[in-house]
């Protein structure tokens, strides 16, 4: 009996470059799927890392001052601790708030819903069955009702608010010991404490940003909302600043629902300024001018910046798409930034601070050819 022989130049190497790729994507997918499980976990564990990072040099500039470490970390956690509770506060009034606009405006929706009938059945020439199908699919009262139960679940926060303010107290505490931990490990693995301060460098920086952007936004359509009289103008206005943090979908998110109300109240000139202001003000700040700061001041390009958006979002729900940023750029540290044999990917994904610095050399041996030569 013979044995068959396989051609060994057919067989893949387990050390072969392809091999190692789809290795290390069978892993990832393996990481995400774990991920995506533990999301009611691994969503606030990360906005309590961050929210401890942002507060940090708060502590660090009171202990420089001379107060106590015990008092200077007491007084981070309160300072986050008021600030969720100021946005807790909010979202709980506007949903109170919310419940009581919304059986006034049921005579409007209906006849809304009657004007549409009228216009695709009468002026188009639509069927009735693709008329119903249509109207049923843009009922007004189903959004809304869409739209408080979002709320209303956000507000049954119970234990995930004691779990998130627990992480930022443990957090903050530790945080004592943290640079005395990066300084031990950095004998041994110094990219890699670069890599993470690096992160929460930029971190704060989007937080920072993000948060001026977000209020200056929010105060101008309240006081747009305020002057045409639109019902809920604070809600909307507070929905704008949380979205803020939302690249590029978070305009269109507070769009529709002040637009809708705008409508209601006030008819088609109230929607139509409405519209026009969030399209021109407010895309022009968080859709062109905030991206484009925020992508600069972390290093991720804007293409990254909105499809990081899609993936959390996907993968950790609303919490991963409010901190879709930092959560790519915690990715980039741990994946590329804390190996420096990766440092080749950094202009694929928007440091490109030595392009630029190529393309002005460049930029200047054209000139200087061009001079005439004396």
């Amino acid at each position: 009996m013979s044995a068959s022989t396989g051609n060994p130049a057919s067989t893949p190497s387990p050390n072969s470059s392809g091999t190692k790729v789809l290795i290390s994507l069978a892993a990832a997918v393996i990481v995400l799927i774990g991920l995506s499980s533990i999301s009611s976990i691994v969503g606030p564990v990360f906005l309590a890392l961050v929210l401890t990072i942002c507060v940090y040099p708060v502590k660090q500039r009171l202990m420089a001052r001379g107060v106590a470490p015990v008092l200077a970390g007491l007084a981070t956690i309160l300072s986050v601790y008021a600030m969720i509770g100021a946005l807790v506060a909010s979202l709980w009034v506007s949903a109170v708030q919310l419940t009581k606009l919304l059986p006034q405006f049921a005579p409007q929706i209906t006849e809304l819903s009657d004007d549409l009938r009228i216009f695709l059945h009468d002026s188009l020439g639509i069927g009735d069955e693709q008329v119903r199908a249509i109207v049923d699919s843009v009922d007004l009262r189903v959004l809304f009702d869409t739209a408080y139960t979002i709320l209303g679940s956000a507000m049954n926060v119970g234990s995930g608010l004691v779990f998130l303010l627990l992480l930022i107290m443990f957090m903050s505490i530790d945080a004592t010991y943290f640079p005395t931990i990066l300084a031990v490990v950095k004998e041994k693995r110094a990219p890699v404490v670069d890599a993470l301060s690096n992160f929460a460098k930029l971190s704060r920086s989007f937080m920072i940003m993000t948060t001026l952007f977000g209020a200056i936004v929010a105060a101008l359509n309240l006081a747009l909302l305020l002057i045409l009289g639109v019902p809920g103008a604070g809600l909307w206005a507070l929905l704008s600043f949380v979205c803020g943090f939302i690249p590029f979908i978070g305009f269109w998110i507070s769009l529709v629902p002040a637009a809708i109300m705008a409508l209601l109240a006030g008819g088609l000139p109230t929607f139509i300024g409405v519209v026009a202001f969030y399209g021109v003000i407010n895309s022009l700040i968080q859709s062109i001018i905030q991206p484009k700061f925020v992508s600069g001041s972390v290093n991720l390009n804007m293409t990254l910046t909105f499809l990081s958006v899609i993936f959390w979002s996907a993968l950790l729900g609303p919490l991963g798409a409010l901190m879709a940023v930092p959560l790519t750029l915690f990715a980039r540290a741990i994946l590329v930034d804390s190996h420096p044999e990766s440092a080749w990917l950094k202009p694929f994904i928007g440091d490109v601070s030595g392009s630029k610095a190529m393309l002005a050399a460049q930029r200047a041996e054209g000139k200087a050819a061009k001079r005439p030569k004396v």
